[in-house]
């Protein structure tokens, strides 16, 4: 019977290390054959949930972005020319060997989860003020309202991200970083600025206080 138990345990190891194996090898991002699927459920799930929907405020939900959103963002991993320092420190490696295969599949995949709904927000008192600037701007400072670009319901739109249900850490982050003045980092993306990718965004945020970036990150966390 000893032995017979052995030999199970023996055999069960064996089939763990195997399908351990299998996962390392999915995992090798240098490899064009994997999928976008598979880098999805077993790369990127570790950082921005299994279905696109993240639990750690640090990294962004990717569930039911626009597949070209998602696809610019990819290829601008890829390339080099995302601003963001924090996701260059992240994303950079991860992408840098992408194929214009798997960023489409990876694009298609997170595009068909289902929307992420993230209703814990810290001062209920901002929603309302979040809710104004969304809605009708911040016109005293030049600040047009958002949901001309990204949505009556922050649902976004091809090349333009949907905002409803990030979280509103990552939101406020993202503001802070375009309303950041970079100078060294705006002369190394003169091109990218010119073909207006961002422009607008850098004049929002820097129409906007900090208290007013934060108000407008909660009211987009809190919507369905």
């Amino acid at each position: 019977m000893k032995n017979i138990s052995k030999i199970l345990i023996l055999s069960a190891m064996a089939l763990a290390l195997g399908a351990c194996s299998n996962i390392e090898r999915s995992r090798n991002l240098d490899d064009a054959k994997v999928s976008g699927n598979t880098l999805a459920q077993q790369v990127c799930s570790t950082c921005h949930g299994l279905n696109g929907q993240s639990i750690n405020p640090t990294f962004p939900s990717l569930a039911a972005q626009s597949k070209d959103y998602l696809s610019a963002e990819m290829t601008e991993f890829k390339e080099h020319s995302r601003r963001d320092p924090a996701a260059q420190a992240f994303m950079w490696g991860i992408a840098r060997n992408f194929t214009d295969k798997q960023i489409a599949e990876l694009s298609e995949y997170f595009s068909k989860q289902a929307s992420p709904v993230n209703k814990a927000y810290s001062d209920p008192a901002l929603l309302p003020v979040g809710k104004k600037i969304f809605e009708e701007g911040a016109l005293e400072n030049g600040v047009p309202g958002c949901n001309g670009c990204h949505g009556v319901n922050a649902e976004g739109l091809g090349p333009i991200p949907r905002l409803a249900g990030q979280h509103a850490d990552y939101l406020y982050k993202q503001l802070m970083i375009f309303g950041s003045d970079y100078d060294e980092v705006e002369a190394k993306h003169e091109d990218e600025l010119e073909r207006g990718h961002g422009a607008v965004m850098e004049i929002m945020a820097h129409g906007l206080t900090n208290q007013q970036k934060l108000a407008v990150a909660t009211y987009l966390q809190s919507l369905k």
